[in-house]
């Protein structure tokens, strides 16, 4: 009875470890997935630790075919949930509401379509 209790332990932490590798978000996974898209991308790196609440932010744009047209984004990491829900209320006020996606600490802000293509 116990090796089976063990291999269930086993297997629910394997599980777990698993999917926080999965679910992972870091500055180098959403730069990848921007210049896959097409996009210029710039990734920052707070100097200090926590610096103004912000600890990442990777920032991609792409033009279009028209002199003020293409696609820009902002995806931020913050250290704490209450930074990024003031964050994502300004950038509401800034981009509206199809140009902001908030996701725990991440808040990724621009153009609908560039808002899009970083999710």
């Amino acid at each position: 009875m116990s090796k089976k209790v063990i291999s269930i332990v086993a297997l629910i932490a394997l599980v777990a470890i698993l999917g926080v590798c999965l679910m992972a978000c870091n500055a180098d996974s959403y730069a990848k997935k921007l210049e896959k898209k097409g996009y210029t991308v710039t990734k920052a790196v707070a100097e200090e630790e926590k610096e103004d609440g912000i600890q990442w932010a990777v920032s991609g744009t792409k033009k279009g075919e028209g002199l003020f047209e293409g696609e820009t984004v902002t995806i931020t990491k913050y250290v704490n949930e209450d930074d990024a829900v003031k964050a994502e209320e300004i950038a509401i006020k800034l981009f509206g509401e199809s140009g902001v996606h908030r996701t725990g600490t991440i808040v990724i802000s621009g153009t609908e379509q560039g808002v899009k293509d970083a999710k």
